[in-house]
């Protein structure tokens, strides 16, 4: 053993997101490499001089690999697949760490959790690490060596709590069967930043009786062009109408502009359009990373088709999954049958408390304005904010909210391990925050995105493979087992709490 450890730093693909997180990230690795100094190996950095921005780059940087462990430093949002396809390359023997950046500037914890949605789907084995104060040696120096002089890093958790399933929930499930059985969904474009999210053809019809259909993101563009601009604008003031706060104002590089809400509700009319010329039941947009080099952002649309009070609405919901996630949009179609046709919640796993099991789900910015408060008939106190330009560079609104709903909430997600699909789900209860505590929390947290704080029954980070937990609110857990009892998957619940005992 030669007690080397390759060090694999992916980004971003967009310069501008890398230029700001870099010099964070290399004052991080600083900390990391005398971590690690300390626990008698040394650290082989694959690309020191900039972060792996593209697959090609992490193909030619693995190359260098001659380590006997590996970690994938992710200091901020990382394309999974620069993560993936390089790591597979790398000897099956050799233990590997992903390490996020735990700090709340950056969504390094989301780049992980993507990445090991990848990572488990192509079964690579992997253990996971998140650290925030990275000058704190002593805080995450047990886990590094424990990795290195072990070869592994797998904390204790409880065990995970038992769910019953009675007779109810079993004929509920059958029912969501068999409304899923013969149902369309409808992905726009092709995977998003390199996530492993995606389901196939073949997969959705033998795990769920599903067609999917494909269709090109320029089909849509085309599409909401041929929209009327008196339609869209009329879509646009029934927002307004109705409560919702567009933050409109007079530079698009810094402001959302009236023009791009215009637009964004052009495309909110051409997916309708979509739905009904196919009949699709839900639908995935992929948004980033093509349409937004373009376009203003699709998350005003998808958090509105989420809604139910919406422009020329039939009181239905459309399940609207952004970044064209598959496995997103079918948890969701699932929990709006079983809800009984309630909106459903699109969320990042973004940072947490783990002292508090306090939760941060933040996405960027597709959440209906139903979980602001669980009104049908308001869409008071959310809001529309430009998107940041450090992403976004056409801009387009979000639609955002602070959930301040009070009560119990169900949280789901289909994954793939080792190429087979599993559910995994659990509950918790939302953490209504003040005003003072939400601009406390969201400060050095994209403040203009939507807001989710959830004590949670588990600790997921350890366990879910994927960034995108899915929610809705109530108690739906023995639901969910048995839709995947009926469906013939894997259950995995990760609670080791009920929600009463929080």
């Amino acid at each position: 053993m030669n007690k080397a450890v390759d060090i694999y730093i992916p980004l971003d693909s967009r310069e501008t997101a890398n230029r700001a997180v870099w010099p964070v990230a290399a004052r991080q690795l600083k900390e990391l490499v005398k971590v690690i100094a300390k626990c008698g190996w040394t650290a082989h950095v694959l690309n020191p001089a900039r972060p792996v921005a593209s697959v090609a780059e992490g193909m030619k940087a693995i190359k260098k690999a001659r380590g006997d462990r590996f970690i994938d430093f992710m200091a901020g949002w990382a394309y999974p697949d620069f993560s993936v396809s390089p790591m597979w390359q790398l000897p099956p023997g050799v233990p590997k760490l992903l390490l996020g950046s735990a700090i709340q500037n950056f969504p390094g914890n989301v780049g992980l959790f993507a990445a090991a949605s990848g990572t488990a789907h192509v079964g690579i084995e992997t253990d996971r690490l998140f650290v925030e104060r990275f000058e704190n040696h002593d805080e995450y120096a047990g886990a590094i060596d424990a990795f290195l002089n072990q070869g592994a890093y797998r904390p204790a958790l409880p065990k995970p709590i038992d769910v019953e399933v009675r007779d109810a929930n079993r004929v509920k499930a059958a029912k969501v069967k068999s409304k899923l059985n013969g149902s369309i969904y409808g992905a726009v474009g092709p995977r998003s930043m390199q996530m492993w999210n995606k389901i196939s053809e073949a997969d959705f019809l033998r795990y769920f009786g599903v067609a999917r259909e494909g269709f090109d993101g320029l089909r849509l563009a085309k599409m909401a062009e041929k929209v009327s601009e008196g339609r869209a604008g009329r879509a646009v003031d029934f927002l307004i109408r109705n409560g919702m706060d567009l933050r409109f104002g007079p530079n698009p590089r810094k402001h959302l502009t009236r023009e791009m809400a215009v637009f964004q509700m052009k495309v909110y009319f051409a997916l309708l359009e979509l739905k009904v010329r196919f009949g699709l039941d839900f639908i995935g947009v992929q948004d980033q990373l093509d349409w937004i080099e373009h376009y203003p952002a699709t998350d005003l649309t998808l958090g509105i088709l989420n809604n139910r009070l919406r422009p020329e609405s039939d009181g239905t919901t459309v399940v609207a999954a952004t970044e064209a996630d598959d496995g997103a949009a079918v948890t969701m179609q699932v929990l709006k049958l079983v809800t009984g046709g309630q909106p459903v919640g699109f969320n990042d796993l973004r940072y947490w408390d783990p002292g508090r099991r306090l939760y941060w789900f933040v996405n960027s910015g597709a959440l209906a304005p139903f979980f602001a408060r669980g009104r049908h008939d308001s869409l008071a106190e959310s809001w529309s904010a430009r998107q940041p330009a450090v992403y976004f560079k056409q801009g387009g609104g979000t639609c955002s909210v602070v959930v301040r709903k009070p009560g119990v909430v169900t949280w789901a997600r289909f994954s793939y391990r080792d190429h087979k699909i599993y559910l995994a789900a659990g509950r918790g209860v939302t953490d209504v925050p003040s005003e003072a505590e939400w601009k406390e929390r969201s400060e050095n947290c994209d403040p203009q995105w939507p807001h989710w704080y959830l004590k949670l029954c588990g600790r997921v980070e350890w366990r879910v493979n994927s960034n995108h937990p899915i929610t809705a609110f109530g108690d739906h857990l023995a639901d969910l087992k048995a839709v995947a009892e009926a469906l013939g998957v894997p259950f995995e619940c990760y609670d080791d709490l009920t929600p009463d005992q929080l």
